[in-house]
């Protein structure tokens, strides 16, 4: 089976979020496929194969030897570790003027966009498979 689309794991502890960003992703035109922890994204990160996985921070901290062995059983596989939360929140002390999802989204999609579009010549220079965002 020859697939086309771009494969995406997300794995978030805000089942919200987790909805949010699937929804973002998947209007882009992405295959985005989700698990609840790091138990079940090894489970499918053992039998699909994914493009890139992007994972907010509390769930890469709850369990980060699963992450770990992960990024080891899979040296190629990019990971995206995102805070979950737009930065410009946690500098204004009102957080009901900020809108949480969109921009959050909107951060993570492009971070996402540059890790895979980094597959190119130049990817040879990019050793870190985990990236911040």
């Amino acid at each position: 089976m020859n697939r086309s689309t771009t494969r995406i794991l997300c794995v978030d502890s805000s089942p919200r979020r987790l909805r949010e960003l699937t929804d973002a992703l998947e209007r882009a035109g992405f295959e985005v496929w989700t698990a609840g922890g790091a138990s079940d994204a090894v489970c499918l990160v053992s039998g699909l194969h994914f493009d890139v996985v992007a994972i907010d921070q509390p769930s890469a901290s709850a369990r980060p030897e699963v992450w770990n062995c992960l990024a080891e059983s899979h040296p190629t596989l990019p990971i995206l570790v995102h805070s979950g939360a737009p930065r410009t929140s946690m500098l204004c002390r009102n957080p009901q003027v900020i809108s949480s999802g969109p921009s959050t989204n909107h951060e993570i999609a492009l971070a996402l966009l540059l890790l895979l579009l980094g597959e190119g010549p130049m990817s040879k220079i990019r050793k870190p498979q985990f990236i911040a965002a």
